[in-house]
């Protein structure tokens, strides 16, 4: 008698059925060893929710151990309900069948019958099914993704797992097969937690752990441990501005699902993806060595308010805030200083000071940070949006309506140029030949440098477009800013300058360079790169 071993196999879990079982391939196997003489059943293995398809053999466990039984000489045919349960890989399936035939098992399928390989039709056989298999996978594949692809272009929930502040609802739509299908919702009790988060992260200065451990104390549920892991995920995903995502692919911003703005998720996405250990941080700038570069200013605040982002304008190195301590008669002092590290070390040649008293540093840069507000507090976003709308008319807008009429005009030429170009064909024109294809090559490139401005221009286009949106949202913040400035934490605090300064260089006699990351002058649209202020404190 044969000892036959039979494998089922489905692509996914929604194919097993509530029995945890794959019924269907079963039977058919069942009563297809029932009709063969001289066959008997001796074990069957099941892979539920594997891909033939993506996942190769030497990864897939049942595979693994059914080859272990065949060296053994376990059983005596390989059965299946069709070839493509054994795999869909054009490159790897046909071998894998070789292999068995090699060790001396038949391998059948209860449509398709046994596969042999006894000749070159054979193993051209053999190669041809799962090469079509592969295809059908791979026309699938394409299918799904085109379809998942609109349905995030058009904001449409895929399903998945529902992100933490959204509920799920049943809206009307129904699937193919009569399935309800669900569309996101704000939750009203765990929409609140979201936007505090952003607002510990954004405003407040936390790491992810600490914000999770602040979580947890605040709001203790066993069901719901928040972890620093936890926190990240959150901030890098957009649905929380309203967009739906999948890989590179973004919808438009549905605004009645929208929890935080867009400037919020990237600072945050920023602060978190910049973030080093404020430890490892202090421990380089101990040592004299450069933090690496991009280090976000709010991951590396320390006890004084500028930590992170003011720099040593002598050798332009980071300056790291602390406390100089003297201890008096009965009672101990700290003030507050700036320190150059690299300054302290003299192998690196910093000609300026170690230090800087924190009690001035801080008082300069405040006094400019209110002059700050104080000018932008003047500019009305209605007024600058309308001045800025006209010089982007005046500006990008014009140089791309320039390009598009040279291309324009460019193409007519060419156009009376091939029509000049048959009539040297024919003899009717007495236009030299090799001339006139100098002259459609010359149009030709002069066509290609053309569209390549318009390409530029419709980048200035849309950057200016961006840079107006995200100017109009800086003066809203930096109003709200400089109202609530004096009567929040110092940690906020820290966290509006982070949003506002870029750095700070300080030269020997306290001689501050502040960039910020808009100049005042910007918002009156007079210019748009950056420039710096200076602060000297006597």
């Amino acid at each position: 008698m044969k000892r036959v071993l039979c494998l089922y196999r489905v692509s996914t879990l929604k194919q097993v059925d509530k029995q945890d079982d794959i019924p269907m391939q079963r039977r058919e196997c069942m009563d297809f060893i029932a009709r063969m003489d001289g066959w008997e059943f001796y074990d069957e293995r099941m892979e539920k929710g594997v891909s033939g398809y993506k996942v190769s053999a030497n990864d897939r466990d049942i595979i693994v151990e059914i080859r272990e039984l065949a060296e053994k000489k376990r059983f005596d045919v390989l059965l299946v309900f069709m070839f493509d349960r054994l795999g869909r890989k054009e490159d790897e399936t046909p071998f894998l069948v070789k292999w068995f035939i090699d060790h001396g098992i038949e391998v059948w399928s209860t449509r398709e019958g046994q596969q042999k390989l006894d000749n070159q039709v054979d193993r051209l056989m053999n190669y041809m099914r799962f090469w079509a298999a592969s295809g059908e996978s791979e026309k699938t594949s394409i299918r799904v993704k085109a379809a998942h692809s609109q349905m995030t272009q058009d904001g449409i929930w895929r399903g998945g797992t529902c992100p933490y502040g959204y509920k799920l609802i049943h809206n009307g739509r129904i699937g193919k097969k009569n399935r309800p299908l669900y569309d996101l919702m704000i939750d009203e009790e765990t929409a609140p937690i979201v936007q505090e988060i952003f607002d510990l992260i954004v405003r407040q200065g936390m790491g992810t752990l600490r914000a999770a451990n602040y979580l947890n104390e605040k709001y203790p549920d066993p069901k719901k441990v928040w972890t620093a892991q936890t926190i990240r995920n959150m901030i890098r995903n957009p649905i929380y501005t309203g967009r739906f995502h999948m890989n590179e692919i973004l919808s438009e911003p549905n605004e009645s699902l929208r929890l935080v703005s867009d400037e919020d998720v990237e600072f945050g996405k920023n602060a978190i993806a910049k973030r080093i250990p404020r430890k490892y941080i202090s421990k380089l700038e101990a040592e004299a060595l450069d933090v690496p570069e991009g280090s976000t200013k709010a991951s590396v605040f320390g006890a004084t308010m500028l930590s992170g982002i003011l720099y040593c304008g002598h050798c332009g190195k980071k300056l790291v805030g602390g406390y100089n301590t003297h201890y008096r008669a009965g009672w101990t002092d700290h003030r507050p200083i700036y320190r150059c590290y690299n300054g302290a070390v003299k192998a690196k040649e910093c000609d300026g000071p170690t230090t800087y008293s924190g009690v001035k540093v801080d008082e300069a840069v405040y006094s400019a940070v209110m002059h700050y507000f104080n000018s932008v507090g003047s500019v009305t976003g209605r007024v600058w949006k309308e001045k800025a709308r006209k010089q982007f008319k005046d500006g990008a807008k014009a140089h791309l309506r320039k390009a598009q009429s040279q291309l324009d005009r460019l193409m007519k030429e060419q156009e009376g140029l091939k029509k000049e170009l048959i009539l040297v064909v024919t003899g009717e024109s007495a236009f030299d030949r090799e001339l006139l294809r100098q002259m459609i090559d010359e149009n030709q490139e002069a066509q290609k440098k053309t569209q390549e401005a318009i390409r530029a221009a419709e980048y200035d286009f849309d950057k200016e477009e961006n840079r107006i949106k995200y100017m109009e949202s800086m003066i809203n913040n930096v109003k709200d800013w400089a109202e609530k400035f004096d009567f929040v934490s110092q940690d906020v605090q820290k966290m509006i300058m982070a949003r506002l300064i870029e750095r700070i260089d300080i030269y020997r006699g306290y001689e501050m360079r502040i960039q910020f990351y808009i100049d005042e002058e910007e918002f009156d649209g007079i210019k748009e790169d950056n420039d710096s202020t200076v602060a000297n404190v006597s």
